[in-house]
């Protein structure tokens, strides 16, 4: 053994794989934030040009929109409904990502190998498996990979939370169970 080197039974390069480890990586979450902020701050943009635009007409037509206006203020109250009502849902949006970023935890988010697989906490064998599979984490959020066991664990780690596609989670648990299970993909399609 050299000193200072790998220990006995430690993985050599060019050495088998004994088991798949994907720690939690906030990089695409950090990434999904920043976007977002960008979204927001044009958002914000718009609704202060919007208001330029509004108060300047009313500046220029004051006179008949005093005598007749309630045209005017129909359009305005629609215009800007609309355009605060966007800019709150992005607000929303940002907001989510940015609690979702500042949760991530650290360690391990999702582990295979011959003798099973951890997703999250969860811990299943491949014979106790009731389900491993994708699912769509709704409006904003990232689509999520579930483990359900026989014991009723169920553990779920958000695929942008680690660096990984789906379908090489499938080929990697049908490797290490033998064929016997893979990642169930059929709800991306809808």
């Amino acid at each position: 053994m050299v000193p200072g080197g790998p220990g006995p039974g430690a993985p050599v390069a060019g050495g088998p794989i004994t088991e798949l480890l994907l720690p939690y990586d906030p990089t695409v979450l950090a990434g999904t934030v920043r976007k977002r902020r960008r979204h927001l701050v044009s958002r914000l943009i718009s609704l202060g040009i919007s208001l330029a635009i509004l108060g300047g007409f009313y500046a220029w037509r004051h006179d008949e929109i005093a005598q007749q206006g309630g045209a005017y203020w129909i359009l305005t109250g629609v215009v800007l409904g609309l355009v605060v009502l966007w800019t709150v849902v992005v607000l929303l949006g940002f907001l989510r990502a940015r609690k979702e970023l500042r949760t991530v935890p650290p360690g391990i988010a999702v582990r295979m190998g011959r003798p099973g697989v951890v997703v999250g906490t969860a811990f299943s064998r491949w014979t106790d498996l009731v389900a491993l599979e994708v699912v769509p984490g709704g409006l904003g959020r990232a689509d999520r990979l579930r483990l359900r066991n026989q014991a009723g664990a169920t553990g779920l780690v958000p695929l942008d939370q680690v660096v990984v596609h789906p379908a090489t989670l499938d080929g990697t648990a049908r490797a290490y169970s033998a064929g016997r299970v893979g990642v169930d993909l059929s709800r991306l399609d809808n």
